[in-house]
């Protein structure tokens, strides 16, 4: 648990850094509860600069929690920011370290309040994962690049990227390329082995795992002749991570093929050497598969918008063991559910007409332990989920908004929170 002193320590290095890159607003004024107070830039005032096509300008503030059970902060404006176009999105990359996304990659360590890093990769929705000597980086996006070792095509597809711990490309994947018989549709559906060795990806009618060093693919399980377990056949694995080098954990559809019908929300596990398969039916529990996070050994499984009742399911990776959190209400978790980069906690969003609201709850115990309002003037911030980041080691949420609305530029706020 970091102390109060190494929080306020934080967010005067980010402060500082932000305010070398450009001219900060200096009015802001403490509330009454210890809180700051930002006063936000007018929108009028910056409609010529607010497209979200190629300006430098990203607003951002950094807030301190300060203990109490709900803290109210407002957004203030931070002109030539340390990344250059529209942010369109961030993920953790270990540690105190982000991965931003605007007109190229930018590694940032939010400990030193700067950009250490960078890489010429340009993509739309993309999934960042860790593993122990670098970064797997897939997404749709055009392949291109003297570092490319494999680019099957220049069209658009869904690519993946390996960098070094330097953030050098290492190895560059075209799973349009990879098959000539089955189709890769969804990036949540494609992983990387801890060791950064190899790259499980589900297609419509398989599983499959690619060498890293041979550049040669595998079938893994073929559905439709390896994919049952008693009365349950596997239709898709839409969300893929690895638990250790040979072992997959997946959430998708099956069939119950002694009665037929739509498919049911599942879950298990699959050796990639040996194909051995589990399959978990969730009854009435709908898993958002796009939305499926893992953070440390917890796989986090948010349910689907038109099912959800205020209940998370989570599976131990380890022990493989079920547990749940009740959130504050039945409809909570409809705008967002998100996991830290440890599993140490959980946040939802609520959004309002002009604010949303985060709560952050312990995965262990599954209280709520900290409450944040962030608000702006602008409501088109509040017109779509926000991207909600945890840092388990510093307290620290970081808050994204605005990303894929073009009207504006990206509002991203942080603030402090004890765990």
């Amino acid at each position: 648990m970091k102390t109060k002193w190494m929080c306020m320590i934080l967010m005067l290095a980010l402060a500082l850094h932000l305010s070398a890159c450009g001219d900060r607003q200096e009015n802001g004024n403490s509330s009454e509860n210890g809180a700051i107070n930002m006063e936000p830039q007018s929108v009028e005032d910056d409609s010529s600069e607010n497209t979200g096509n190629g300006s430098s300008e990203m607003n951002v503030i950094d807030l301190q929690g300060n203990g109490t059970d709900k803290n109210i902060m407002a957004a203030s404006t931070v002109k030539d920011s340390a990344f250059s176009g529209k942010v369109s999105g961030c993920y953790y990359a270990g540690g105190s370290r982000i991965i931003v996304a605007a007109d190229k990659l930018y590694l940032y360590d939010m400990g030193k309040g700067e950009t250490i890093a960078s890489a010429d990769i340009s993509m739309g929705d993309l999934c960042v994962q860790a593993f122990t000597d670098g970064y797997f980086v897939v997404g749709q996006g055009k392949v291109g690049g003297g570092n490319a070792s494999f680019a099957a095509s220049e069209s658009d597809g869904i690519n993946g990227y390996i960098l070094n711990k330097d953030f050098a490309v290492q190895d560059t994947i075209s799973f349009s390329g990879l098959l000539s018989d089955d189709f890769t549709s969804q990036i949540t559906g494609i992983a990387v082995s801890q060791d950064g060795k190899q790259v499980a990806f589900g297609d419509l009618q398989g599983l499959y795992l690619y060498d890293i060093s041979s550049r040669k693919v595998r079938t893994i399980l073929n559905y439709s002749e390896e994919g049952t377990v008693g009365n349950m056949q596997i239709a898709t694995m839409d969300s893929l991570t690895f638990t250790g080098n040979n072992t997959l954990v997946y959430a998708g559809m099956a069939i119950d093929t002694s009665i037929g019908g739509d498919g049911v929300s599942v879950y298990g596990t699959v050796s990639t050497d040996s194909a051995n398969l589990t399959i978990t039916k969730k009854g009435d529990y709908k898993i958002d598969t796009e939305e499926v996070q893992k953070g440390g050994n917890l796989l986090i499984m948010p349910q689907s918008f038109d099912k959800n009742n205020g209940t998370l399911l989570m599976l131990d990776t380890i022990s493989n063991t079920e547990n749940t959190v009740s959130f504050s209400s039945r409809s909570e978790g409809k705008d967002g559910v998100y996991c830290s980069g440890q599993g140490k906690y959980v946040a939802t969003a609520i959004l309002e007409e002009s604010s949303v609201t985060i709560n952050i709850y312990d995965t262990a115990s599954g209280k709520n332990i900290h409450t944040e309002t962030v608000q702006d003037s602008n409501s088109t911030y509040f017109q779509r989920v926000p991207q909600i980041l945890i840092l388990d080691e510093s307290g620290t949420c970081i808050v994204v908004l605005g990303r894929g609305i073009d009207e504006v530029n990206t509002l991203i706020t942080t603030f402090g929170f004890a765990g």
